[in-house]
């Protein structure tokens, strides 16, 4: 008998959707072919056979082929590949011959890219890449890539890389467009949305013209009219050349050169000149000593080409008035006319002082008094360095529910746990006593200094509406004189109230000033010394709620929650509409614009002061009616890594940071923080669950609103500064849940831009839900990726799990206020800077050159806008709320003066400084 053999082998191939692999086999000298795949045969009905002769060789043979659909597949239950072969046999069965293997694959391809090209613009010479990985495919796509829907030529600039991306060396105007990656397989073929790519031109200096004008002086004449010159330089020739920016001109958005466009220089004169003096300058103001001072400088003219020096002294000193001669030296005297008014106000306070004095002695001389000793103010340690505790100075904490005496002695810095309800602009304090005794401003410090207890936010009658807020800790005070009480709102509320989701932080504040701090929702107050009279109470509130907002127009979004500085009145009346504040105070609070490396913000800033939302500043459009100062820190300046906005105001108000795209062909940008947050109990993961992601402005406030929605719950992570566009779908994956658990819901999420808005003031958050496959399932673990379509920031990976040693955080840490009684720089040190400083000169090595190094000088007349307040007293407050969180802020300042100039104030500061072997930031 002729032997078996096959001349056909069956070949691997793909089940291409519902199009079925056909495999075919033939062999000579046999009478039958059978078909198996994966060790089952197939049914021979379903096998198309054929018997015939060669007619060349004439051998019998037999043709036989199978189609091989997905369901065969699917269904083998087979683990590895699905394997196929023929078997060819005679009759008789008694010689079987089978053929090689054959290997049946599900061709496919997944929907979405494992890598995609971002929109991207870039310098014209510079590197270019765009990434593109195909989806996961069997067989392996192939990727092409579109300009402009024409495929892409690789050429010696265009290359196509290993792992499919497209790199341009060298980055031409010419390869300018829209950009697709294509994937294709049998199976399918995709394409990723379209990006752009814009390559642009910076501007560049042509060269320099030559000089122009003449230099020709009459010096006879110059020396005649020299005198009576302030500034001879101003009469004096010069020349002039200039530069164009088209070497080359900016195209595509580049920047314009840097740099002036015109330079002017001096001629070099002949002429000799004798100095002469300026006129005397205003006299200072009267010292400690009793003494004042006023200079005069070698500037009408200066002394040129070897001509005289100005003869005689240009410092003169003299006994002050004795008008003018008070106890309180430390206050900077700006006139005569504010030194006798403050003369008088002194003699009228302390009249009225003495006649309340009088009337509280009458009344209680036949009670029995308590001897006690007064509460010793002893210097405390903070930081390095010995501060002692400023008289006058109350610190309130605030507790909900729970409240606890003060020891007797006060800490420097006393913490704020839950807040309470929200307090209104304008809420009366009385005393328990009387309601016609307030707190008298001469008590002794830290004598009624306790936790607040509750704040009634509802109206009720009289007596049974008021809360305990202040008690005492010293016992140098009678019981019936020892508390206060905050009586509930009004009916017509303050236009300041606040929704009841704010955190806030109060304190009594008097001469002295004080720091008041919401860590947590991004917020401080800075209250001067000098900034109030007498004593007052006065709070700060965060707000994110919606309806506390402005009403914006449609391109501008909120940056910011909104900031409340308001007060408790501790007067008779339950309301003050006037201004209380001598000096402005500085607002620090939390911005989530995205200014780094590219800012395209328009910033304005909206305020309430009582009537009603208005547009206060517009950041960069300032003028003289501006009454607040706006000064922007980039983030990552300073330890914490957020970008904060400090605002100079002078009256009690609502504040909150809008802005809008600054130029429509370039995106804006947020900073958001992205958070995951799951059950609480180990317990809860053994049934179906939750996980909850967050996405929130980077403000604080934001992320505190979700701590109190999460209540219950723990944070398993978090991250921060993921970059978010206004345009671009968001989308949220999750990838390697942990074998033992399934995701119910799809795997990714997609937010359109129409739903995200951009992370409104609330943000927005979704669910995902998983499901334990077994009873006792092991610790959870999973994978999430946030990214945004079209755009080149990097996706955030966030590895999730419940193992509490890898990351642990409840709900149960809540916000913290505090209050701090200290400074950067005493007082006295502040006062002696603004006297040598506050003085113009020539050179501006005054206030205004302190402004300009510390970048303060963006609206330089706002810091000269207020008649009885230092220009230099001003620009450290602002620095004092700038520097927070440095621990070099007071050397930084040390070399900012040495750097102007000024050795003066130098000499002030290392005074100061070699008090203390070492400064740690408060």
């Amino acid at each position: 008998m002729d032997e078996i053999t096959i001349k056909t082998q069956p070949k691997s191939g793909y089940v291409i959707r519902n199009k079925p692999l056909r495999l075919q086999c033939r062999a000579n000298h046999a009478t039958k072919i059978r078909f198996k795949c994966s060790s089952k045969w197939i049914d021979d009905s379903r096998v198309e056979k054929q018997i015939g002769t060669d007619s060349t060789s004439g051998v019998g043979y037999v043709d036989a082929s199978v189609d091989i659909s997905r369901i065969d597949v699917d269904t083998s239950g087979h683990v590895d590949a699905f394997q196929c072969q023929c078997y060819a046999s005679a009759d008789d069965d008694q010689d079987v011959v089978a053929s090689d293997i054959a290997t049946v694959h599900l061709a496919y391809m997944r929907k979405h890219f494992l890598k995609s090209p971002v929109a991207q613009r870039v310098q014209e010479g510079t590197t270019l890449q765009l990434p593109c990985q195909a989806p996961e495919s069997d067989p392996k796509a192939e990727l092409t890539w579109y300009k402009d829907g024409v495929v892409v030529q690789p050429d010696a600039n265009v290359i196509r890389a290993s792992d499919g991306s497209l790199i341009m060396s060298a980055a031409r105007l010419s390869d300018s467009g829209n950009y697709t990656c294509e994937a294709t397989n049998v199976a399918n073929s995709r394409r990723t949305d379209p990006v752009e790519v814009q390559i642009y031109v910076d501007g560049g200096w042509s060269e320099w013209s030559p000089w122009i004008g003449t230099c020709h002086v009459d010096c006879p004449l110059l020396r005649q009219h020299a005198h009576r010159i302030r500034d001879p330089q101003s009469v004096l020739p010069h020349q002039r050349r200039t530069r164009t920016c088209n070497n080359p001109a900016p195209l595509n958005g580049g920047e314009y050169c840097k740099g002036e466009e015109e330079m002017t220089r001096n001629c070099k004169v002949p002429c000799k000149l004798d100095g002469g003096w300026s006129s005397w300058g205003e006299w200072s103001a009267c010292s400690s000593s009793c003494h004042r001072f006023r200079t005069r400088a070698c500037t009408v003219p200066p002394p040129m080409n070897g001509g005289q020096p100005c003869f005689g002294d240009d410092l003169m000193t003299q006994e002050c008035p004795s008008q003018l001669c008070t106890a309180d030296s430390s206050r900077i005297v700006i006139s005569d006319t504010a030194v006798y008014g403050s003369v008088a106000s002194i003699f009228i306070v302390a009249s009225f002082i003495l006649a309340i004095l009088a009337m509280f002695c009458c009344k209680r001389g036949g009670k029995k008094s308590k001897s006690s000793k007064p509460l010793k103010m002893t210097p405390e340690k903070s930081g390095g360095i010995y501060y002692s505790e400023p008289p006058g100075v109350r610190r309130l904490l605030l507790e909900h529910q729970h409240g606890t005496l003060l020891g007797e002695k006060i800490s420097s810095c006393s913490q704020y746990f839950e807040p309470p309800p929200p307090l209104p602009h304008s809420t009366t304090l009385r005393s328990g006593k009387s309601a016609f005794s307030g707190y008298s401003s001469t008590r002794n410090a830290g004598s009624r200094a306790a936790l607040i207890q509750e704040c009634s936010s509802s109206s009720s009658g009289s007596g049974g509406g008021k809360r305990t807020i202040l008690r005492t800790s010293s016992s140098n005070c009678s019981d019936d004189d020892n508390y206060a009480t905050l009586y509930d709102y009004m009916e017509d509320k303050s236009v300041l109230g606040l929704d009841t989701s704010q955190n806030i932080v109060a304190a009594q504040i008097d001469s002295n000033g004080a720091r008041l701090s919401l860590s947590k929702s991004g917020a401080r107050l800075i209250v001067p010394e000098l900034a109030v009279d007498g004593e007052k109470m006065l709070y700060l509130a965060v707000s994110d709620t919606l309806s506390d907002q402005p009403h914006l127009p449609p391109l501008e979004s909120a940056l910011s929650p909104v900031i409340v500085i308001g007060q408790c009145d501790v007067s008779m009346s339950s309301c003050h509409h006037d201004n209380i504040l001598r000096r402005p105070v500085v607002v620090s609070f939390r911005h989530c614009a995205s200014t780094f490396p590219r800012d395209n913000w328009q910033f304005t800033l909206y305020s309430d002061e009582g009537a009603g939302w208005q547009k206060a500043v517009t950041i960069g459009e300032e003028t003289l009616n501006t009454n607040m100062f706006v000064q922007f820190e980039q983030p990552g300046k300073k330890n914490d890594g957020f970008g904060w906005c400090h605002v100079m105001t002078n009256s009690l108000a609502r504040l909150m940071l809008a802005g809008h795209p600054r130029r429509n062909s370039l995106s804006a940008s947020k900073r958001v923080h992205l958070a995951v947050f799951g059950p609480m109990e180990m317990s809860s993961y053994r049934r179906s669950f939750e996980l909850r992601v967050y996405c929130v402005p980077e403000t604080g406030a934001a992320m505190e609103s979700v701590w109190k929605q999460e209540d219950g719950s723990r944070l398993l992570c978090e991250s921060f500064d993921f970059i978010l566009n206004e345009k671009g779908n968001l989308c949220i994956c999750i990838e390697d849940v942990i074998p033992g658990f399934t995701c119910e819901g799809p795997e990714v999420v997609e937010i359109s831009e129409t739903q995200h808005r951009w992370v409104a003031q609330n943000g927005l958050h979704c669910s995902l839900k998983f499901r334990p496959k077994e009873h006792n399932p092991p610790p959870f673990s999973t994978r999430v990726i946030v990214y945004q379509k079209a755009s080149s920031t990097e996706p955030m990976v966030m590895e999730v799990s419940n193992e509490p040693d890898l990351y642990d955080a409840t709900s149960e840490e809540r916000e913290k206020g505090s209050v701090c009684v200290e400074f950067r720089l005493p007082f006295g040190v502040k006062d002696e800077l603004a006297r040598l400083l506050d003085m113009p000169n020539e050179s501006h090595s005054d206030w205004r050159g302190l402004a300009k190094k510390l970048h303060y000088d963006r609206y330089l007349q706002f810091f000269a806008s207020f008649p009885e307040c230092s220009p230099t007293s001003l620009l450290l407050d602002l620095w004092e709320a700038s520097s927070s969180g440095s621990a070099r802020a007071v050397p930084d300042l040390l070399q900012t003066l040495r750097v102007m100039g000024r050795p003066d104030a130098v000499m002030v500061l290392e005074r100061f400084l070699s008090a203390f072997p070492q400064i740690i930031s408060p």
